[in-house]
């Protein structure tokens, strides 16, 4: 009987450790879900402030307005003005898909469509680059695998697909196992040296989970930029003229 119920009791445990293996999440599921929460919503309306920090301390602050609506199956779409300081103000990004982005140059009153050369340059002087702003989905443009698990998150390393424009040909991002909230990235350039990395604080806002404020730091340049929400709306029933170019070249005031 002994030797029945150690039997027993091994059998149970093999059976109990192949149900978790075959319950447990691999990679890209995990990223699909970090996908399907940063797409939770059907829209936002967000004020967020920018601060631009330099290696000798010295900081600069602008103000704008973003608006965005979210998919579950395609791209989302977004579109950004800056509403301060008056040297940039109306100065705009629109994304509709990754291979459609387009810059508004308020000094000129000129859109032009973002270029893929041009898809790695600075927006606006920040660390952010005009790839950074694009609307992607992750799923759609790497292929993730859980490298290891460190506290409550799990560490990602995402490859590039070989159909992918995406500037960052690989991504370690920390996710975290319960909610699927993001809350650190290390970016990596072609040469598989580090690039940048950001640091992400999240918050649950009218039943979202918001990025509250990021972080993006150029290491090669020792600079950051800062992206603090001041004010964000959830369904709000933006409507389909907010993403166009001739939005695009709107003033910002009193919208």
């Amino acid at each position: 009987m002994k030797r029945l119920a150690v039997v027993c009791i091994v059998i149970a445990a093999a059976v109990s450790a192949w149900t978790i293996q075959a319950s447990a999440m691999d990679g890209n599921e995990v990223l699909k879900k970090v996908d399907e929460v940063q797409s939770a919503s059907k829209d936002s309306v967000a004020d967020i402030v920018m601060i631009l920090k330099g290696k000798d301390a010295t900081t600069k602050e602008r103000s704008m307005k973003v608006w965005r609506r979210h998919y579950r199956d395609k791209d989302d779409w977004s579109l950004l003005k800056f509403v301060s300081p008056a040297d940039i103000k109306n100065l705009g990004f629109l994304s509709l898909a990754d291979d459609k982005m387009y810059l508004y140059l308020s000094a000129f009153d000129r859109v032009r469509r973002i270029a893929f050369h041009a898809r790695k340059e600075s927006f606006a002087g920040s660390d952010l680059s005009n790839d950074d702003l694009s609307t992607g989905k992750y799923s759609s443009h790497y292929d993730a695998k859980i490298v290891r698990e460190e506290g409550d998150d799990y560490v990602l390393e995402l490859k590039r697909k070989p159909s992918s424009e995406r500037i960052y040909p690989r991504v370690t991002a920390w996710v975290d196992k319960k909610e699927f909230t993001v809350s650190k990235m290390d970016l990596y350039d072609d040469s598989n040296r580090l690039w940048k990395t950001s640091t992400i604080k999240n918050e649950r806002i009218q039943g979202y989970w918001t990025p509250v404020e990021i972080s993006m730091k150029d290491v090669t340049k020792d600079h950051t930029t800062i992206m603090k929400i001041s004010k964000i709306t959830y369904d709000t029933g933006l409507k389909d003229e907010i993403f166009t170019e001739r939005y695009l070249k709107r003033d910002v005031k009193g919208d």
